[in-house]
This record gives C-alpha cells, structure tokens and sequence, in this order.
C-alpha cells in the first residue's frame, strides 16, 4: 500500500493534485444509463470520520475496474485520484459541494477495517418550511425527514416517450409544515415495499439528494437517480421527530 498522506474530504481541492488518500465509507451508489438503457458510467457517495460527504465518478472507460470492486455500506482507502470542479451552470448536484472526485486507472482501493466511526450516512436536512425557498435553487438537490401521510397505490402511466412508468404520491410532515412527495419507476416501488414491511407507526421518512419544484403553486418533492429513501433510520432527526410527536400527542391528550 503506497505510504501517503492520509487526508480528510474538506483537505481536498481540485486540480492542485493526484496523489490523495482519503478512508471513507460508500453510503450511496448508482449507475448512469442513456437513453438506449446503456450503462455510461457510476457515481458514489463517499463520507469519512468527520462526517463529511463528496461525490465520487466513475467514467465509461473505467467501469471495467470499479463496478464489483466497492460494495454499499463498506469502508475502503482511496489512494490516487482526481479532485474536480463542478462546472459553473451544472444543476443537481447530490448535495451542497462544489467539488467530486473522479476515479480513474491510476486509482487503487483497498478494504479498510477499524473504521466503524464513520457514520454509515450523512444529511443535510433542509426543513419544510424552506421549500418554497428552495424552489428558485435548483443546483443542488436537497434532504428532507418527515412524517408519513397520505400514501396512494402506485400508479402505471405511460409518459411523452412512450415508455411504461410508475408512481407513488404521499405526503409527508414536521408537525407545523407538510410537502407533497412524488416517487418515480424502482424507488416508488421499492418504497412500497419498505412501507409495507414496516414494523414502527407512525413511520418517518428522510429522502436524501432529492428535487424540490413548484407543482400549482406548491413545492413537490421527486426523485432523481441518486435520491434514496430511508425508512426509520437510526438518526437524530427521526428520534427528535417522534418525540416532538409524542410530546404533541400527550399535550392533546
């Protein structure tokens, strides 16, 4: 293993340098498709000891040697890479970073053990109230936590293309402002189930790297490919949630 400075996400900055080092965990990983259903390249979340989060690519010519090499939920050491910035009109960014790294054939990985203080996800919460507001940004996508409302079936529809699609539409709340969700194609479903397996009720929601837009007049939460949906996630935000609902429940009582 080379002998390199070992460096945190908020060390790296972009075009100064290759030789970076970094341990961190993949909390999230997705691939990019075409429009011909083509795998075009990959993208990961990596967040390391300090809970600092960075978007990592894989590009088409380097998926050969990536695509079985990192496993969700795993910590690795990440030696030699490129830190990049984004262009300046580039929209949807996972979350609020103007830079990501790009993995390349000089890039090596190795499994890493004794790391357990890197938290297996990291959020941003932007609240409900802040929705409107986050309407007229659209560089960067957002992450929300809320109580489950109003769920509907997911529904078959055929889009402009031609191509077979499913939704799910539901609401979710803070207990003083609410948001109207739409989920799309494998995510809707794969929330349905999630949903129906449940154990705890009420059961509370957090969307990570998710697209707020005016629907009516009214903020409308959707997925893009690096949305994920957490249900009942061990976190702060959810316990604090359900025990501001606890709380209101006894104060009515």
């Amino acid at each position: 293993m080379d002998d390199l400075q070992l460096h945190m996400i908020s060390n790296l900055r972009p075009h100064s340098a290759t030789n970076w080092r970094i341990k961190i965990r993949v909390t999230r990983m997705w691939q990019h498709m075409n429009g011909n259903a083509e795998i075009v390249g990959m993208s990961f979340i990596f967040a390391d000891a300090l809970g600092q989060r960075i978007q990592a690519s894989v590009p088409a010519a380097c998926l050969q040697q990536f695509e079985n090499l990192l496993i969700e939920g795993e910590t690795y050491d990440v030696h030699r890479f490129v830190v990049m910035q984004y262009p300046p009109m580039k929209k949807f960014i996972c979350f609020e970073n103007d830079i990501y790294i790009q993995l390349n054939h000089m890039t090596e990985i190795f499994v890493t053990e004794g790391v357990e203080f890197i938290p297996a996800q990291v959020f941003d919460f932007t609240d409900l109230s802040g929705l409107m507001e986050a309407t007229t940004e659209n560089k960067y996508l957002i992450d929300v936590v809320g109580i489950l409302q109003q769920v509907g079936p997911i529904t078959e529809f055929t889009n402009r293309r031609n191509q077979q699609q499913s939704a799910i539409h539901f609401r979710i709340t803070d207990l003083h402002d609410s948001a109207q969700v739409v989920l799309h194609n494998d995510l809707a479903h794969n929330f349905n189930t999630q949903i129906q397996n449940a154990v705890r009720h009420p059961i509370i929601v957090i969307i990570a790297s998710c697209r707020v837009h005016l629907d009516q007049g009214e903020p409308k939460l959707t997925n893009f490919p690096a949305t994920r949906v957490f249900i009942n996630h061990d976190h702060e935000a959810v316990g604090d949630l359900r025990d501001a609902l606890r709380l209101a429940n006894w104060v009515h009582n």
